[in-house]
């Protein structure tokens, strides 16, 4: 049975000192400069574990996502699946790099075909893999905290002056999945 929410005992208050995204999440990861070709993306450089309720909702769309990227579905994810209560589902499973970065990243090097498509198709935002919905804000051992950036990405630019913190800027992302 599938874990509806992820159990956070404890959220760092760097998470609600941050500023956050000046036009909101997906649209400012969509423009941001960041990474070493200024396409954006830096957050997209190694890939990402997927939760179990996110790759079932992408494996519907195998078609769409093989067509697009020119790649078998079992190219995308790494071979072995990671029991893991802290994901939905309760495991998750790697994607593959692919040129450098996940491979799920749009081949004109900007933005992310799984978004893309949530968007597009107004699909659930569960099929966007948890670890993308929230970042920069990431979570361990039921502790909710910012991940470490090296890239001077919008998402944790200290000159940053939005008037809401990434919390509230994330908010409703962490609500649908996180047991707070």
């Amino acid at each position: 049975m599938s874990k509806t929410k992820i159990p956070i005992k404890k959220i760092l208050s760097e998470v609600r000192k941050q500023k956050g995204f000046p036009t909101g999440p997906f649209l400012s990861c969509l423009t941001c400069q960041c990474g070493q070709n200024a396409k954006g993306g830096a957050c997209c450089k190694h890939g990402v574990y997927i939760d179990k309720e996110s790759y079932d909702h992408i494996i519907k769309h195998k078609i769409y996502f093989e067509k697009k990227m020119g790649i078998k579905m079992e190219e995308f994810f790494d071979k072995r699946w990671s029991k893991d209560p802290e994901y939905l589902g309760e495991k998750c499973i790697g994607t593959r790099a692919r040129n450098g970065f996940c491979s799920f990243r749009s081949r004109s090097g900007q933005g992310c075909e799984i978004v893309s498509l949530v968007f597009k198709k107004n699909l659930p935002r569960r099929m966007i893999p948890s670890a993308c919905r929230i970042y920069p804000i990431t979570w361990d051992k039921g502790k909710m905290f910012l991940e470490k950036i090296k890239k001077n990405c919008v998402c944790v630019d200290k000159n940053n002056k939005t008037k809401k913190s990434i919390y509230k800027t994330q908010k409703k992302e962490i609500e649908d999945i996180f047991a707070l």
